[in-house]
Protein backbone atom coordinates (compact mmCIF):
# COMPACT_ATOMS: atom_id res chain seq x y z
CA UNK A 1 0.00 0.00 0.00
CA UNK A 2 1.37 3.42 -0.97
CA UNK A 3 2.12 6.14 1.57
CA UNK A 4 -0.59 8.29 -0.01
CA UNK A 5 -3.17 5.55 0.52
CA UNK A 6 -2.10 5.02 4.13
CA UNK A 7 -2.31 8.78 4.71
CA UNK A 8 -5.81 8.92 3.22
CA UNK A 9 -6.91 5.96 5.35
CA UNK A 10 -5.61 7.75 8.45
CA UNK A 11 -7.76 10.78 7.68
CA UNK A 12 -10.80 8.55 7.10
CA UNK A 13 -10.18 7.00 10.51
CA UNK A 14 -9.85 10.44 12.13
CA UNK A 15 -13.13 11.53 10.53
CA UNK A 16 -14.86 8.38 11.80
CA UNK A 17 -13.48 8.88 15.31
CA UNK A 18 -14.63 12.53 15.25
CA UNK A 19 -18.18 11.49 14.32
CA UNK A 20 -18.21 8.82 17.04
CA UNK A 21 -16.90 11.30 19.62
CA UNK A 22 -19.77 13.72 18.95
CA UNK A 23 -22.30 10.88 19.20
CA UNK A 24 -20.88 9.91 22.60
CA UNK A 25 -21.05 13.54 23.75
CA UNK A 26 -24.75 13.82 23.01
CA UNK A 27 -25.37 10.41 24.57
CA UNK A 28 -23.79 11.79 27.74
CA UNK A 29 -26.21 14.73 27.62
CA UNK A 30 -29.32 12.72 26.73
CA UNK A 31 -28.77 9.70 28.99
CA UNK A 32 -27.40 11.90 31.77
CA UNK A 33 -30.57 14.01 31.67
CA UNK A 34 -32.80 10.91 31.69
CA UNK A 35 -31.06 9.51 34.79
CA UNK A 36 -31.12 12.85 36.63
CA UNK A 37 -34.57 13.25 38.25
CA UNK A 38 -35.83 16.81 37.96
CA UNK A 39 -32.99 17.95 35.69
CA UNK A 40 -33.98 21.15 33.87
CA UNK A 41 -31.98 21.76 30.70
CA UNK A 42 -33.28 25.33 30.52
CA UNK A 43 -31.71 26.38 33.81
CA UNK A 44 -28.98 23.83 34.57
CA UNK A 45 -25.55 23.59 33.00
CA UNK A 46 -24.42 20.54 31.06
CA UNK A 47 -21.59 20.10 33.57
CA UNK A 48 -24.20 19.51 36.30
CA UNK A 49 -24.71 16.06 34.76
CA UNK A 50 -21.16 15.00 35.63
CA UNK A 51 -20.78 16.88 38.93
CA UNK A 52 -19.91 14.98 42.11
CA UNK A 53 -23.47 15.43 43.39
CA UNK A 54 -25.19 14.36 40.17
CA UNK A 55 -27.36 11.21 40.41
CA UNK A 56 -26.45 10.51 36.78
CA UNK A 57 -22.71 11.05 37.16
CA UNK A 58 -21.76 7.40 36.50
CA UNK A 59 -23.42 7.09 33.09
CA UNK A 60 -22.80 10.75 32.16
CA UNK A 61 -19.10 10.54 33.02
CA UNK A 62 -18.77 7.27 31.11
CA UNK A 63 -19.93 8.76 27.81
CA UNK A 64 -18.28 12.10 28.53
CA UNK A 65 -14.96 10.30 29.07
CA UNK A 66 -15.37 8.45 25.78
CA UNK A 67 -15.97 11.78 24.06
CA UNK A 68 -12.88 13.25 25.70
CA UNK A 69 -10.67 10.31 24.77
CA UNK A 70 -11.86 10.17 21.15
CA UNK A 71 -11.75 13.94 20.59
CA UNK A 72 -8.20 13.98 21.98
CA UNK A 73 -7.20 11.15 19.63
CA UNK A 74 -8.55 13.15 16.69
CA UNK A 75 -6.59 16.21 17.75
CA UNK A 76 -3.39 14.24 18.29
CA UNK A 77 -3.92 12.93 14.77
CA UNK A 78 -4.24 16.49 13.51
CA UNK A 79 -0.91 17.38 15.11
CA UNK A 80 0.55 14.76 12.79
CA UNK A 81 -1.44 15.45 9.61
CA UNK A 82 -0.76 19.19 9.77
CA UNK A 83 2.89 18.89 10.87
CA UNK A 84 4.21 19.95 7.44
CA UNK A 85 1.47 22.46 6.66
CA UNK A 86 2.90 25.39 4.67
CA UNK A 87 0.06 27.80 5.50
CA UNK A 88 1.31 28.89 8.91
CA UNK A 89 -1.88 30.59 10.09
CA UNK A 90 -3.84 27.40 9.35
CA UNK A 91 -1.28 25.26 11.16
CA UNK A 92 -1.33 27.53 14.22
CA UNK A 93 -5.13 27.60 14.22
CA UNK A 94 -5.35 23.80 14.08
CA UNK A 95 -2.73 23.43 16.81
CA UNK A 96 -4.54 25.88 19.10
CA UNK A 97 -7.82 24.08 18.45
CA UNK A 98 -6.16 20.75 19.21
CA UNK A 99 -4.81 22.16 22.47
CA UNK A 100 -8.31 23.36 23.37
CA UNK A 101 -9.98 19.97 22.87
CA UNK A 102 -7.25 18.13 24.76
CA UNK A 103 -7.33 20.70 27.59
CA UNK A 104 -11.10 20.33 27.77
CA UNK A 105 -10.94 16.53 27.87
CA UNK A 106 -8.22 16.32 30.52
CA UNK A 107 -9.26 19.38 32.55
CA UNK A 108 -12.93 18.54 32.97
CA UNK A 109 -12.12 14.90 33.72
CA UNK A 110 -9.75 15.95 36.50
CA UNK A 111 -11.90 18.78 37.85
CA UNK A 112 -15.65 18.12 37.55
CA UNK A 113 -17.91 20.40 39.56
CA UNK A 114 -17.65 19.53 43.24
CA UNK A 115 -20.61 18.66 45.47
CA UNK A 116 -19.31 21.54 47.59
CA UNK A 117 -21.07 24.57 46.11
CA UNK A 118 -18.52 27.00 47.58
CA UNK A 119 -17.05 28.92 44.63
CA UNK A 120 -13.68 29.01 46.44
CA UNK A 121 -13.52 25.23 46.64
CA UNK A 122 -10.28 24.12 44.88
CA UNK A 123 -12.04 21.72 42.52
CA UNK A 124 -14.59 24.34 41.49
CA UNK A 125 -11.89 26.98 41.04
CA UNK A 126 -9.93 24.64 38.76
CA UNK A 127 -13.10 23.85 36.83
CA UNK A 128 -13.51 27.58 36.18
CA UNK A 129 -9.82 27.92 35.22
CA UNK A 130 -10.21 25.09 32.70
CA UNK A 131 -13.32 26.77 31.31
CA UNK A 132 -11.51 30.10 30.86
CA UNK A 133 -8.59 28.36 29.11
CA UNK A 134 -10.97 26.48 26.82
CA UNK A 135 -12.88 29.65 25.91
CA UNK A 136 -9.71 31.64 25.14
CA UNK A 137 -8.20 28.83 23.06
CA UNK A 138 -11.48 28.37 21.19
CA UNK A 139 -11.85 32.06 20.34
CA UNK A 140 -8.23 32.46 19.19
CA UNK A 141 -8.25 29.26 17.11
CA UNK A 142 -11.57 30.07 15.41
CA UNK A 143 -10.34 33.55 14.46
CA UNK A 144 -7.15 32.14 12.93
CA UNK A 145 -9.02 29.36 11.13
CA UNK A 146 -11.58 31.80 9.73
CA UNK A 147 -8.77 34.01 8.40
CA UNK A 148 -6.98 31.03 6.86
CA UNK A 149 -10.17 29.70 5.21
CA UNK A 150 -10.83 33.15 3.77
CA UNK A 151 -7.32 33.35 2.32
CA UNK A 152 -7.65 29.84 0.92
CA UNK A 153 -11.00 30.72 -0.72
CA UNK A 154 -12.69 27.90 1.19
CA UNK A 155 -16.00 29.78 1.48
CA UNK A 156 -18.12 27.08 3.09
CA UNK A 157 -15.47 26.44 5.76
CA UNK A 158 -15.13 30.17 6.35
CA UNK A 159 -18.89 30.60 6.78
CA UNK A 160 -19.25 27.65 9.14
CA UNK A 161 -16.32 28.83 11.25
CA UNK A 162 -17.70 32.37 11.50
CA UNK A 163 -21.13 30.95 12.33
CA UNK A 164 -19.62 28.76 15.07
CA UNK A 165 -17.78 31.77 16.46
CA UNK A 166 -20.98 33.86 16.42
CA UNK A 167 -23.04 31.19 18.21
CA UNK A 168 -20.24 30.72 20.75
CA UNK A 169 -20.14 34.46 21.50
CA UNK A 170 -23.93 34.75 21.67
CA UNK A 171 -24.01 31.92 24.18
CA UNK A 172 -21.12 33.30 26.23
CA UNK A 173 -22.65 36.78 26.41
CA UNK A 174 -26.15 35.46 27.08
CA UNK A 175 -24.94 33.46 30.09
CA UNK A 176 -24.24 36.73 31.90
CA UNK A 177 -27.46 38.52 30.99
CA UNK A 178 -30.32 36.00 30.77
CA UNK A 179 -32.40 35.12 33.86
CA UNK A 180 -31.11 32.16 35.83
CA UNK A 181 -34.10 30.16 34.61
CA UNK A 182 -32.50 30.15 31.14
CA UNK A 183 -28.84 29.79 32.10
CA UNK A 184 -28.66 26.21 30.81
CA UNK A 185 -30.13 27.13 27.45
CA UNK A 186 -27.63 29.97 26.97
CA UNK A 187 -24.73 27.74 27.99
CA UNK A 188 -25.73 25.14 25.44
CA UNK A 189 -25.21 27.61 22.59
CA UNK A 190 -21.53 27.85 23.57
CA UNK A 191 -20.93 24.22 24.49
CA UNK A 192 -22.78 22.59 21.61
CA UNK A 193 -21.20 24.89 19.02
CA UNK A 194 -17.73 23.74 20.08
CA UNK A 195 -18.72 20.07 20.12
CA UNK A 196 -20.31 20.26 16.67
CA UNK A 197 -17.25 22.07 15.34
CA UNK A 198 -15.34 18.84 15.95
CA UNK A 199 -17.47 17.26 13.21
CA UNK A 200 -16.74 20.12 10.85
CA UNK A 201 -12.99 20.26 11.44
CA UNK A 202 -12.74 16.46 11.20
CA UNK A 203 -14.34 16.59 7.77
CA UNK A 204 -12.13 19.51 6.75
CA UNK A 205 -9.03 17.50 7.68
CA UNK A 206 -10.25 14.63 5.49
CA UNK A 207 -11.30 16.86 2.59
CA UNK A 208 -8.18 19.03 2.68
CA UNK A 209 -5.67 16.21 2.77
CA UNK A 210 -7.63 14.13 0.28
CA UNK A 211 -7.00 16.90 -2.25
CA UNK A 212 -3.34 17.32 -1.35
CA UNK A 213 -2.28 13.66 -1.38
Amino acid sequence: MSKERIYLNLNVILLSIGILAVIFYFLHVILGSIHYPGYDFLSQAVSDLTSDSSPSKVIARFFSSLYGILSSLVMIGFLYTFRNEKIKILKIGVYLLSTMYITSAVGYALFPLSSNTDINNFQNVMHIVVTIAVVLLTISSLILLAISFKKMNRLIYFILTVLTFAVLMIGSISIGVVPSAYFGLAERFSVFSVVLYLLFISYFNYDYHKKTT
